[in-house]
């Protein structure tokens, strides 16, 4: 059960603040009554309470601040110490005042025969309670009272033995009754001690509580300031200051502590959806990226050069023709539905035959096979592909060599992934499109989207049997899917 108590306190400024409702609390009493009563222990168990008031004086005062650090149990009398508890990080279940505690474990009490003594207030006040509380509370035992007018604590603690009661409840002054209840009342031979303040004037009926209105709304100080300003008004003055320039500092920097973590915390959350937004993002985008810009040639050298390195499969080499086709194409702005502009298209098409002197060997062939394709595609959609072959000439005089001219009086036929574009040239006229033919069943087998090349009436030999793209000898065979 200490297991159980210890983990529902709190350090509130250095002292063992109980954060447990008062059912719970008054339950744990009434239970350490009977295991006393069962093991002939005389153990005493005190309660104290915790309100603004009497915080800054128990920081001044090391006995004050000592007596309550002992308490077995320190409950939170006053919604300001709930209020800047919670506001500090602790969660206090509930206000539990001391004439509320002290009201259940009098009905408690009457049911188990434990034996009270009321220690404190004016004698016709003591009266009062002994006439009033038994009819109350049925079965309720008090054995002894005493108004407290005695300066020698040890005399009273000798009065109260006298009457060997269980539980002992003290209305002396503060800070007289927690010195009281810390000191005194293990000698007094009770094993329950709680001072409670002016709860028997309260319950005598000789002062009257606030509405319950008040007390839920935490204004019960009020009302007893209403009710004895010229007491109650110094009183609060000096102990509400004291205790806003304890707290206020307090609760600014842990709010700000948990302001601080709050905003890593959403910091590293946002900064976490924009790598993974970023990430999904980049995970979306195709293998390659249309950056490439006819009108920066520096970038579009980087480009080219970068997005060739990246060939590995077989199906590179068709999405980087796409990729070029698509940034070669420019739409008419003053069409009003998407119409290619074939000027602008023909001028970044020189510009992408500029560099065709890049390279050497291997990233030569695929580059020339690539900007081959490129042709071809632009060839087809080229409403005078005669104009854009001449221009094929002009920039890049080996491409069209290749394309155009090689095997003169020879029909060739270059073919495509869907289809093939057979152009025939003759001397030195300008090649005619005949028409289109399937892929053959191995060229589909290898699924190459490279310019594979037939020749008609040709026994033996290829487009690409001159010395530059002969039959390499001693070069092992790479991974990036290059033609053979």
């Amino acid at each position: 059960m200490r297991d159980d108590i210890s983990r529902q306190k709190s350090a509130f400024f250095g002292l063992p603040l109980d954060t447990r409702r008062r059912a719970q609390i008054c339950a744990t009493i009434g239970l350490r009554l009977r295991e006393g009563t069962a093991a002939e222990s005389r153990k005493c168990f005190r309660h104290h309470s915790l309100n603004a008031c009497k915080l800054p004086a128990a920081l001044q005062d090391d006995m004050l601040f000592a007596a309550l650090s002992r308490a077995d149990c320190l409950s939170a009398d006053g919604m300001g110490i709930v209020w800047a508890a919670r506001l500090m990080g602790i969660r206090v279940s509930e206000r539990v005042t001391g004439i509320d505690l002290m009201t259940d474990l009098l009905a408690q009490f009457a049911q188990d025969g434990t034996r009270v003594f009321l220690l404190g207030a004016r004698q016709d006040v003591l009266d009062q309670l002994q006439a009033t509380l038994p009819a109350r509370f049925p079965g309720l035992m008090i054995v002894g009272t005493h108004h407290g007018y005695e300066a020698d604590d040890e005399k009273l603690a000798r009065c109260v033995a006298s009457a060997k009661p269980d539980a002992l409840f003290v209305a002396l002054p503060s800070p007289r009754k927690e010195l009281f209840v810390d000191q005194f009342a293990p000698k007094t031979g009770c094993r329950f001690a709680m001072g409670v303040g002016g709860a028997f004037d309260v319950l005598a009926g000789k002062v009257r509580r606030a509405p319950m209105i008040w007390q839920r709304a935490g204004l019960e100080f009020l009302w007893r300031i209403l009710c004895q300003p010229r007491y109650m008004i110094p009183r609060y003055a000096r102990g509400l200051l004291g205790f806003a320039k304890l707290v206020l500092p307090r609760v600014v920097s842990y709010q700000f502590k948990r302001l601080r973590a709050t905003i890593q915390k959403v910091t590293t959350l946002l900064a976490l959806c924009a790598m993974l937004a970023s990430a999904a993002e980049l995970q979306a985008q195709p293998a390659t990226s249309m950056k490439f810009d006819p009108e920066n040639r520096q970038a579009a050298i980087s480009w080219i050069e970068t997005e060739l390195a990246k060939v590995n499969e077989p199906d590179d080499v068709p999405q980087l023709i796409d990729a070029l086709v698509a940034a070669v194409l420019s739409e008419d702005p003053g069409s009003e539905r998407p119409v290619i502009d074939w000027p602008a298209t023909e001028n970044s098409l020189e510009v992408l035959l500029g560099l065709f002197n890049l390279g050497s060997g291997t990233s030569r062939f695929l580059l020339e096979t690539i900007l081959g394709g490129v042709v071809l595609r632009l060839l087809d959609l080229h409403p005078e592909p005669d104009r854009l072959a001449g221009i094929v000439r002009s920039r890049a005089a080996n491409l069209a060599e290749r394309l155009f001219e090689r095997r003169a009086n020879r029909p060739v036929m270059f073919d495509g992934v869907q289809s093939e574009l057979a152009v025939r040239t003759e001397s030195t006229a300008s090649p005619t499109i005949i028409g289109f033919v399937q892929p053959s069943e191995i060229e589909e087998l290898w699924g190459y989207p490279y310019l594979a090349v037939r020749l008609e009436n040709a026994g033996s030999g290829s487009l690409w049997d001159d010395e530059e793209y002969g039959s390499p000898v001693g070069v092992p065979e790479l991974e990036d899917g290059s033609p053979r």
